[in-house]
């Protein structure tokens, strides 16, 4: 019989399987797990150890322990595949093997420079040490570890103890987060008694749900379910939960969906091929079970069990049902946020959604939920804050240049985008409402200082000329070009240099053009007390054909119109004869100062209700 240990290698190998490629303790420790549930350990413990002199990791578990002969031939075979050479993918115990390439038991050089490595089986110990150093300046390509121990007989039940000494780590062990960490990887923890302890105190057991438990979960899903694609021959095989969550994912490692296989996780989480833009994304987590990938031939599970090999038939497959069930599932969590809020906007605010959306006509109900589905499905947006953007839509669904506007928007911009549009439209509108309104408000104290200015009889020369040419809105809001004092030879000499005056030069008040151009304005003013004649009629008729003839028809203007401002109106009827005929050709107007008072009070009293109906 062989009085030797020998692990054979190439020193290469220890570096690229075991430093280089278990860097971190959760995977180091979860390949010691592995070993543990095919060794059919019941109970598994760790102690993580912080002294002045290092630290060192003490790992028990109470499966069947190996014999010399097992050391030699399985433990220190590297690579070796147990489920081959075994030729059986169940333990004796009946679990389903979870260990398969044979290089976890390099794992630990991953993180220390020692391990002491005892062992008990049928009464027999065996004990030895391996230092990675001296593995790695072997020459031999073999290293034979120091034994401690060879085949002593024991009365201690059978079991493994690693001591992992000289541990390469300068932080010290959080052991919550370390269970943590190891509760993402496994699924087994209902069978299999997982606890760690710090110094020996303050234990703490692995469950399954502890990668859960600080979620707040909302909605669950079960697989498998023939909602996702009946046609995929293995959907009956695809098993487990998928869940989202109230909030947003905080822990990055869990957002999407962990695969696993034999109760050790196979993929990371993901969203195999999806584009990673939906919302959804954010909220979901979980973890299926595809132990048929363990069954096949082909090995299709990365070393270090983060990825599958997406370029099988197998997994591809695999990957198109996880697609289609993963959108599935986002459109229902979609209705279920949107259910779940409308029922809280009703019960705290009163506004019933349904009530309003089945009162309109059914491609008004299309457009509707098309505006305000986003809105309710929108995790980030709060009831009362869904309630005042509904409630703002539905206040101006009524309006048809509304409706004509939102559709163009629910068609052209993304769903998700639809409530920042909505906030910004309502914040714009406000926002211009409130302009508006500050305007509004000067021009209101300017229209009381022209009632004063009209209720003492003040003269048109030179304070309501002024007056007026400073505020010209009060004669027409749409005013843009203003001349004032206007001359005939001044017009003539601007526009027909050569030409001269063969008429009296007459003085216009006030020349000008309106916002959309093609019009000229003449207004005449007179003073607040002046009653409008004929003979002011036909003056200023007169100002307007002059211009009509000699000025509009070769510039940009194709029209004049005339107005006349008086305190009143002569009730002659040789006058209101003229007026009406002027008036009806579109030549001259007669306005009061009394109308033009009424005329801006009531324009812009139209903005100050706008804003106060806005806030």
């Amino acid at each position: 019989m062989n009085k030797e240990l020998e692990l054979k290698f190439d020193p290469n190998t220890i570096e690229h399987l075991g430093i280089s490629l278990y860097s971190q303790l959760p995977s180091v420790l979860s390949e010691l797990i592995s070993n543990s549930w095919d060794a059919d350990a019941d109970n598994v413990s760790m102690d993580f150890i912080e002294t002045a002199a290092g630290k060192e990791i003490h790992y028990i578990d109470d499966g069947h322990g190996m014999s010399f002969n097992e050391l030699n031939d399985k433990y220190l075979m590297i690579g070796r595949n147990r489920r081959l050479s075994d030729k059986s993918q169940k333990t004796p115990g009946g679990r389903n093997v979870i260990g398969k390439k044979g290089l976890g038991k390099l794992s630990v050089f991953g993180i220390c420079d020692e391990v002491d490595v005892l062992t008990i089986k049928d009464g027999i110990k065996n004990q030895f040490v391996m230092n990675i150093s001296e593995i790695k300046n072997s020459k031999e390509h073999s290293y034979k570890p120091n034994i401690l121990i060879r085949e002593e007989p024991t009365d201690k039940k059978n079991g493994t103890v690693l001591r992992l000494k000289k541990i390469r780590r300068k932080t010290g062990f959080k052991i919550d987060n370390l269970a943590h960490g190891l509760s993402k990887k496994f699924l087994i923890f209902d069978n299999l008694n997982t606890s760690l302890t710090h110094n020996g105190k303050d234990e703490i057991v692995i469950t399954n749900e502890m990668k859960f438990a600080k979620f707040n979960i909302e909605f669950t899903w079960d697989l498998p379910s023939n909602k996702y694609n009946e046609s995929y021959e293995c959907w009956k095989d695809v098993k487990g939960k998928i869940i989202t969550l109230e909030t947003p994912i905080k822990d990055t490692e869990m957002k999407g969906v962990y695969l696993t296989s034999r109760g050790k996780i196979v993929n990371t989480a993901g969203f195999y091929g999806l584009r990673d833009t939906d919302q959804f994304h954010n909220y979901v987590t979980g973890y299926l079970e595809v132990d048929f990938i363990d069954d096949l031939e082909d090995d299709l599970i990365s070393t270090d069990r983060q990825s599958l090999n997406w370029e099988h038939d197998v997994t591809r497959d695999l990957q198109k049902y996880l697609q289609i069930a993963i959108k599935r599932i986002g459109a229902d969590w979609k209705k279920k946020r949107r259910d779940k809020k409308q029922a809280a906007v009703k019960e705290e605010t009163e506004l019933d959604i349904e009530i309003w959306k089945s009162g309109l006509p059914s491609l008004e109900q299309d457009l509707a939920e098309r505006i305000i589905d986003p809105v309710l499905e929108n995790p980030g947006i709060g009831v009362n804050e869904t309630s005042e953007i509904i409630g703002g839509v539905i206040g101006k669904f009524n309006n048809a240049s509304f409706k004509e506007y939102a559709h163009q928007i629910a068609s052209t911009i993304n769903p998700e985008e639809m409530p920042k549009f909505l906030r910004l439209m309502d914040e714009w509108k406000m926002i211009e409402a409130k302009q508006l309104s500050d305007l509004a408000i000067s021009r209101i104290e300017v229209i009381k200082q022209f009632e004063e200015h009209l209720d003492k009889d003040t003269k048109e020369v030179p304070t309501l000329h002024n007056f007026l040419k400073k505020f010209s809105w009060l004669l027409d809001p749409r005013i843009l070009e203003f001349k004032d004092e206007v001359t005939y030879s001044k017009l003539l000499k601007d526009s027909f240099p050569e030409e001269k005056l063969d008429i009296k030069d007459r003085r216009i008040d006030f020349l000008c053009s309106n916002a959309l151009g093609g019009i000229l304005y003449i207004i005449e003013i007179k003073r607040s007390k002046y009653q409008i004649d004929t003979k002011a009629l036909d003056q200023t008729f007169e100002y307007g054909a002059f211009l009509q003839d000699k000025y509009a028809s070769s510039t940009a203007f194709s029209n004049v119109v005339c107005y006349v401002i008086g305190g009143s109106k002569s009730s002659n009827s040789l006058f209101k004869r003229k007026e009406k005929t002027y008036m009806k050709t579109g030549e001259v107007y007669v306005k009061t100062y009394r109308e033009l008072l009424e005329q801006s009070k009531e324009f812009h009293r139209e903005f100050i209700d706008a804003y106060k109906d806005g806030s």
